[in-house]
């Protein structure tokens, strides 16, 4: 049975090796996605701190108060009011300022306070932007009742300054991690015995002297090499991903040791194999690729959101509640733990209880391949 096996496991390596289209999904494309995703952030966070223009004007505005405005964008209005606000409604211009001409900060008795009016547009991001920059401006020349931390010499915040950082990378790295992993093999996964089946190509497959257990666990194995290969190309990705996050967090910056992403990568590898496995029962049971491909989204999406959940604050009380339960799951356990080394740290025993229950799964998912293939029903008639 092991020649068997490792005879159909080489012609399935073979077949991949030609496949130009699954060599780019497999190797190329998971670098790819998580290279391009951290240029792309860095890209929107450049264009972000790019020093807007805005096109504002102002009215009456008094002389203490002109040279910040003018920093703001806001300019002189030259036209009506109404003028203006059409421009505004038509998105021509950003923000109307309207002071009136008895203008003063200081409350006099019996006098109604003074009332600046703001033309914007909330359907405009330049329009809000430009109000937030204005709220904060003028909140600088309102009245101080009482103040909140000005000593600056102490320390106020008893928190981890480095947790939010740590907790925006921990609810994205492993959700692309088995999303790109994954997304490269999904077709060779779900295609390699459904489309088999479709194509008759499985019942000439089944009538050879080679054992229907051969079959299933050669082509399972290849399609798992081929995962194997595609983590190897999405962690090196990930290599620059992780810097274009730091670039981006500037100061509260976080600094992993390799020791980390080692253990990222084996709880990764272990629920790739894991999800790989489940995916080939899918395509096993079904009678067409297209049928095997769509049920094949389904696990998928749901282990990506898990990995976002895992790291919402909304879910804390949650998954506090269940405790060590987190770690029985398969699949979620290594989400869960994925999120724990990248923020608060990890056991030896969740690490290896999470990684022996996917492997577990995994094997499972394999021994009900070989099963479903001893049943005549899989051959198509």
């Amino acid at each position: 049975m092991f020649r068997d096996t490792i005879t159909v496991y080489r012609k399935e390596i073979k077949s991949i090796l030609k496949d130009k289209t699954t060599l780019f999904m497999c190797i190329l494309l998971p670098f790819i996605f998580m290279f391009g995703e951290g240029k792309m952030m860095t890209m929107m966070a450049d264009d972000h701190d790019v020093e807007k223009k805005y096109t504002a004007y102002m009215v009456n505005a008094p002389e203490n108060m002109k040279e910040g405005l003018s920093s703001l964008g806001f300019k002189d209005a030259q036209l009506s009011t109404e003028d203006y606000i059409e421009e505004i409604k038509n998105k021509k211009a950003d923000m109307l300022l309207v002071f009136p001409s008895d203008f003063t900060v200081e409350v006099e008795e019996g006098k109604e306070m003074s009332d600046i009016e703001v033309y914007y547009n909330s359907s405009s991001n330049d329009s809000l932007m430009l109000r937030e920059k204005l709220s904060a401006y003028l909140d600088s020349f309102r009245p101080v009742v009482f103040t909140v931390n000005a000593n600056t010499e102490k320390t106020y915040d008893l928190g981890d300054k480095t947790f939010q950082a740590k907790n925006m990378i921990a609810s994205m790295v492993p959700g692309f991690l088995v999303f790109t992993i994954v997304y490269g093999i999904m077709v060779l996964a779900s295609n390699i015995i459904a489309g088999d089946k479709e194509t008759g190509f499985l019942n000439t497959v089944l009538i050879t002297p080679v054992s229907r257990s051969s079959v299933a666990l050669g082509k399972a194995l290849a399609v798992m090499t081929a995962a194997a290969i595609s983590s190897v190309s999405s962690f090196a990705g990930l290599s620059f991903l992780m810097k274009d996050f730091q670039k981006l967090m500037g100061d509260q910056a976080v600094t992993y040791a390799m020791k980390d992403y080692f253990f990222v990568f084996v709880v990764i590898m272990c629920v790739t194999f894991a999800l790989v496995g489940l995916i080939l029962v899918i395509s096993t049971l079904a009678k067409t690729s297209r049928s095997a491909q769509s049920l094949t989204v389904i696990p998928i999406m749901i282990l990506f959101l898990g990995s976002f959940m895992t790291s919402n604050a909304g879910m804390q009380n949650v998954l506090t509640s269940l405790g060590f339960k987190n770690f029985l799951i398969p699949m979620w356990n290594a989400t869960y733990l994925t999120k724990n080394i990248l923020m608060t740290g990890f056991t030896a025993t969740e690490m290896l209880v999470t990684c022996g229950i996917n492997i577990l799964f995994g094997v499972l998912c394999l021994a009900l391949i070989s099963y479903l293939f001893n049943q005549e029903k899989i051959v198509n008639e």
